[in-house]
């Protein structure tokens, strides 16, 4: 009976962690080992690695950056806001609501109507994720390319310059998640309940 709990228990976490890890049709997993088959050169503490995934109104787009903040939000009444940067690449679909926010940036009505965006930002380990953050009705607030230097090893591995993206978002709601707790409770529950189902089915074994 403990193996067969064992084997239960293993199946729950792998489709909980599926469940968790799926995002408009992707897999999170595949996501990120694609990222990681990418060597960027770029070295983050404990291999963390920083996901956008941008659900546009012209499509989907997901890339990795460099650098995530949340500038405000976690207060009350504060805007919902945070800057990425990364270095200049393919993100066509953000550069350009970037450059239609930029074109509309007297008019905030048509800036925020006809051209919001969601995002979730991912924070994740080799294939796990450690967290994860939901950001809907967004429009950038502010967008420039930086040149930027090494400062103790940062964006190069020598001495160097990188050309960087700078997105500020803002956005209309936030939701933070946690999957490992999540995934925890999940996994907890279903136990619970398997061992209550044990206990009932031994209990009419005695009665008999």
């Amino acid at each position: 009976m403990t193996n067969l709990k064992t084997v239960v228990i293993a199946a729950i976490i792998v489709t909980v962690s599926f469940a968790i890890l799926s995002f408009e049709g992707y897999s999170l997993n595949e996501i990120i080992a694609e990222e990681l088959s990418e060597d960027k050169g770029y070295l983050f503490a404990e291999d963390a690695v920083i996901t956008g995934m941008f659900d546009f109104s012209k499509g989907t787009e997901i890339s990795r950056f460099e650098i995530f903040t949340q500038n405000t939000g976690f207060k009350a009444r504060e805007k919902f806001a945070f800057t990425l940067e990364k270095i200049v690449g393919e993100t066509p679909l953000l550069h350009e609501v970037a450059d239609h926010d930029f074109l509309y940036r007297n008019s905030a009505a048509e800036k925020k109507d006809d051209n919001t965006f969601d995002v979730k930002i991912i924070i994740s380990q080799g294939k796990d994720q450690k967290r994860s953050f939901s950001y809907s009705s967004c429009f950038i607030k502010d967008y420039f390319v930086v040149s930027k230097t090494d400062n103790e090893e940062g964006w190069t591995q020598g001495k160097g310059f990188a050309v960087v993206d700078h997105f500020e978002i803002q956005c209309g709601s936030y939701q933070p998640n946690n999957p490992v707790y999540e995934e925890m409770t999940a996994v907890k529950e279903i136990a619970d309940a398997k061992s209550s189902k044990d206990y009932q089915s031994e209990q009419k074994k005695m009665e008999r």
